[in-house]
């Protein structure tokens, strides 16, 4: 495991005071509940999405794909990621980091090294 995280998403109001770290080899979530790990093994997909409640006044009820989510903090409310696992209580979570976009792609390009993918 490395020791130094490639993103922090420092803990905001926005995140409710939650932080958000990159490593090379996982994604660390220092919530109020403790510290989430999840082994870059484990996810699935990553996405970006606009807030819930915005989604709802367009008529997107979110109804495809549905699953069940762990949601950190402010995501109905604001543009978050979502982030879908293969293992684990919790198989989605939503979270909303300081950057929504930009720690998006921080996370695909760490994916993408730890996977050995060159076809992002």
């Amino acid at each position: 495991m490395s020791n130094e995280p490639s993103y922090v998403s420092p803990s905001t109001v926005r995140s409710l005071w939650q932080e958000y770290r990159i490593f090379s080899d996982r994604l660390e979530l220092d919530t109020l509940y403790g510290l989430i790990s999840i082994p870059f093994e484990q996810v699935e997909t990553i996405e970006l999405r606009e807030s819930d409640v915005a989604g709802l006044l367009k008529g997107d009820l979110q109804l495809r794909n549905f699953r069940p989510a762990l949601k950190l903090d402010w995501a109905n409310f604001l543009e978050h990621i979502v982030i879908d696992k293969s293992a684990g209580a919790f198989r989605r979570i939503l979270i909303t980091p300081d950057d929504p976009p930009e720690f998006k792609q921080s996370l695909d390009d760490a994916l993408t090294t730890f996977r050995g993918d060159t076809h992002a």
